[in-house]
């Protein structure tokens, strides 16, 4: 294990790089006599000590079981905490210590986007800016699709004569987008995602496309609550038909989506 404090940037570097969750914790004040300064890190992770220490004993334990607490909650999360040495810790140093907790988790939301035509490339092609995890799928084969992809892409492609199976396999907290080349393809795919709670359903086309989609969802019992989740015309925009401009309207809807799951700072 490491221990001069100016290598947690690489400890934390090769966490990132094998996926594994960890939490920074920093030493961010100090009150009277306690057993390390300011600026002291170290590295948890759900099994291990992976990086420096903050002066050991009752305080380190503390710190590294709320570390793994939020760790727990599988999501990026920070936390200030307060610990008198004395009350809280045990220790004879009689000082207080705060501390900066940092959790991450590695983890980036899945944006599943069904068809990939102009709009679909475009939008996993804003892969990156998103900081997501972008699958397109579709149910022609790489040959005959046009436009054709680009050999070098930051997103995945799955080509399949049942889109429906893929939509299965996502996991709840993805955000979908329904855009494929078949009128008739994009309603059950509709009708199928809405059984799932998806926290962003897109539907790229017209309002009177929607109104289509509506009336015929409403007729296998869809309740108006569920069709209120559908998003129609995606991307915010109702003059431009660029396809550019459609993906990055819908980018934008979609991490709009994704913020309030980021949860704010405690203190």
């Amino acid at each position: 294990m490491p221990t001069d404090q100016h290598d947690w940037i690489g400890a934390l570097a090769a966490l990132r790089e094998a996926g594994t969750p960890c939490a920074l914790v920093t030493v961010t004040g100090v009150v009277g006599s306690a057993p390390r300064d300011v600026g002291t890190r170290m590295l948890v992770t759900a099994e291990r000590l992976a990086f420096g220490t903050i002066g050991g004993g009752r305080l380190e334990h503390l710190a590294m079981e709320r570390a793994r607490e939020l760790l727990t909650a599988g999501r990026p999360a920070s936390e200030t905490l307060r610990l008198p040495l004395a009350e809280r810790a045990g220790q004879c140093c009689g000082g207080e210590v705060t501390l900066l907790l940092e959790a991450w988790t590695w983890s980036r939301p899945v944006v599943a986007v069904f068809g990939a035509g102009h709009v679909g490339q475009a939008l996993g092609g804003l892969a990156p800016w998103m900081g997501a995890e972008v699958r397109l799928v579709d149910t022609r084969d790489e040959q005959t699709l046009e436009p054709r992809l680009p050999s070098e892409r930051p997103f995945e492609v799955t080509f399949t004569d049942a889109p429906e199976a893929e939509l299965d396999e996502l996991p709840d907290s993805a955000c979908v987008l329904i855009m494929t080349h078949d009128h008739g393809l994009d309603l059950e795919l509709v009708a199928a995602a809405l059984r799932r709670p998806f926290p962003y359903l897109g539907l790229i086309g017209s309002e009177r496309k929607w109104q289509r989609f509506r009336g015929r969802l409403l007729q296998r019992g869809l309740a108006e609550d569920q069709l209120a989740r559908v998003r129609c015309p995606i991307g915010g925009t109702r003059t431009s038909k660029e396809s550019g401009v459609i993906a990055l309207g819908a980018a934008a809807e979609v991490l709009e989506t994704l913020q309030p799951a980021v949860p704010p700072a405690a203190s």
